[in-house]
């Protein structure tokens, strides 16, 4: 069964262009993004970021391959500006060059939610009768993120070989529920599944070169990217997995009503500070003027 907001049409590229069109006259900058179930809390942030300019409405175009696209055939508009994931680009020698083109620092823009006061200000308003310093005591972020990290460390080394090298084959889209349990306040791995997805890379390695092999593409993968500390984690990792899992272990900790990952999104936005965002904030300001 599809969910009220699936069910909502999406408006394709040609749409959202024809837009910006129409808004020329009440943006004094254009932002375009990657994706239409971001644009709510984006919108939020680019409003927050750059209060000193008018933003009535930002534009998704459907994948980051359109936003680059676009980006392309508009080099010299200093009134649009185009905003893109960073993903694995920058591991794996993608990143785009286009003076109008910028990158979140992070894998994503979840991974910009992470941020410590912004989780104990939504927990507080799930149970305001906890006290601020009693969350603070109980919730320690930076060894739930290493514990996440260590689970998540094979599966990203996994993934990444898989862009590299098997772009037919599913990768960082595959929930993480699917290679994990959470039970008990943690999360165990399932080796199984784990297993399968190896043989799968595999085989597929098998069919595009005789000689590769999962081991040789791991240990390659393995020396380009570092995600051995929280910093790293945090730059890397897909946000959509990190938020998912803090969302699942301060629910257990604190006996939190499960709400859609969306929703605990857009209320985290709400409580950010985005200084994380800051490197971007300065080159967008830098190009405009």
């Amino acid at each position: 069964m599809i969910t009220t907001e699936e069910s909502i049409p999406t408006r394709n590229t040609n749409y959202r262009l024809a837009e910006d069109i129409f808004y020329v006259q009440f943006n004094e900058i254009s932002f375009f993004i990657e994706d239409e179930d971001q644009e709510n809390f984006f919108f939020c942030i680019l409003k927050n970021l750059f209060p000193d300019i008018q933003i009535d409405k930002i534009f998704p175009l459907n994948g980051k391959d359109n936003v680059i696209n676009e980006s392309n055939e508009n080099i010299g508009n200093k009134k649009k500006v185009f905003i893109v994931d960073k993903d694995f680009d920058d591991i794996l020698n993608k990143i785009n060059s286009n003076e109008n083109l910028f990158y979140l620092e992070r894998y994503s823009i979840e991974n910009h939610l992470i941020e410590k006061e912004a989780i104990i200000e939504y927990i507080i308003g799930e149970k305001p009768k906890l006290k601020r310093a009693d969350i603070d005591n109980d919730f320690d972020l930076e060894g739930q993120i290493q514990n996440i990290n260590n689970k998540l460390n094979e599966l990203i080394h996994l993934h990444l070989v898989v862009q590299n090298k098997c772009s037919s084959l599913k990768n960082v889209s595959l929930n993480h529920e699917r290679f994990f349990d959470f039970n008990n306040g943690d999360f165990t791995i399932k080796s199984s599944q784990i297993d399968a997805y190896k043989v799968q890379i595999q085989n597929e390695l098998s069919n595009i070169d005789g000689r590769l092999t999962l081991t040789s593409q791991l240990n390659k993968v393995k020396r380009v990217i570092n995600i051995n500390n929280n910093e790293l984690c945090i730059k890397h990792v897909p946000g959509k997995y990190l938020v998912k899992m803090i969302k699942q272990l301060i629910e257990s900790l604190f006996g939190l009503v499960s709400r859609n990952v969306e929703s605990f999104c857009y209320r985290i936005a709400d409580n950010c500070s985005f200084t994380s965002l800051n490197g971007l904030k300065l080159s967008i300001e830098e190009y405009i003027n």
